[in-house]
């Protein structure tokens, strides 16, 4: 599926990308050339060793896609050693320029909803306010992704209980110009449930950071932790899914710091 111009980014790809970037990211895969093992225990598969840039490492994967992560991440001694053996030399090497914007060549009938499996791959909450005994309500009737985590699209819909947190959090969005957002009781009494309808690769990005911004300024608002994180649901105006993330104040503020590009975040961080 292809999306109309997003008035964000002169050029974008389709939101199928996206998930594709993410699970190869994610994934293993055998016909992979050579593996990158990252220091958090990850690893990915490319078709040729990455390429070194002023701090980033650019990577082709397997689908011929051109990526980046930061150079920091990589373990690279476990890296040489895991592919001395393993790498046979009929990689496909980048080149010492950065990726263009040019799209890559895909089907263009994939569908983001095809693309959504994968392993566990994001965050969870730290800290003891992690619940380890009874799940609530909402968690325990959710359906759940392929991953495992519990499914955003089918939790029931109820309106979020804390009145004053919700019309601030209304006024934030539309104040941003996001009108297609609703806020509903999340998986856990602290956990709004924010789901937006982005029809655009730009609109994705943009509301991850608009969203790492409300949710800073909603704890700013109402210290006392009756807000720990956002459930972030996006979805297509087809009603595909874009991006499921549970959205701490850790991750928000290393978005909103630009510690992190939203390209690596969304790949980081996404819920399949």
């Amino acid at each position: 599926m292809l999306y109309p111009k997003s008035p964000f980014r002169p050029q974008r790809r389709p939101l199928w990308w996206l998930a594709a970037a993410a699970l190869s990211l994610l994934l293993a895969s055998p016909l992979a050339a050579y593996t990158i093992y990252l220091k958090n225990g990850k690893t990915i598969q490319s078709k040729g060793k990455y390429v070194v840039r002023e701090g980033k490492a650019y990577i082709v994967l397997p689908s011929g896609t051109q990526s980046f992560i930061n150079a920091s991440e990589i373990d690279v001694a476990r890296t040489d050693a895991a592919n001395k053996s393993d790498y046979g030399g009929n990689a496909v090497i980048l080149d010492s320029a950065p990726p263009s914007e040019t799209p890559a060549a895909s089907n263009p009938q994939k569908r983001l909803s095809d693309m959504i499996a994968s392993r566990q791959a994001a965050r969870d909450l730290p800290g003891p306010g992690r619940e380890k005994a009874a799940k609530p309500e909402a968690a325990r009737t959710a359906g759940k992704t392929k991953a495992g985590y519990p499914d955003l699209t089918t939790i029931g819909r109820h309106p979020f209980t804390q009145g004053d947190v919700l019309a601030e959090l209304q006024q934030f969005f539309h104040g941003q110009g996001i009108d297609g957002v609703e806020i509903y009781a999340g998986t856990r009494p602290d956990r709004p449930l924010v789901e937006v309808t982005t029809p655009s690769e730009g609109s994705v990005f943009r509301t991850l950071t608009i969203a790492s911004n409300a949710l800073l300024h909603i704890r700013d608002r109402f210290p006392g932790g009756k807000v720990g994180a956002f459930e972030l649901l996006m979805t297509t105006p087809q009603r595909e899914r874009a991006g499921q993330f549970v959205l701490t104040p850790e991750m928000a503020a290393d978005l909103v710091a630009k510690k992190i590009e939203v390209m690596a975040f969304f790949v980081q961080n996404v819920q399949f």
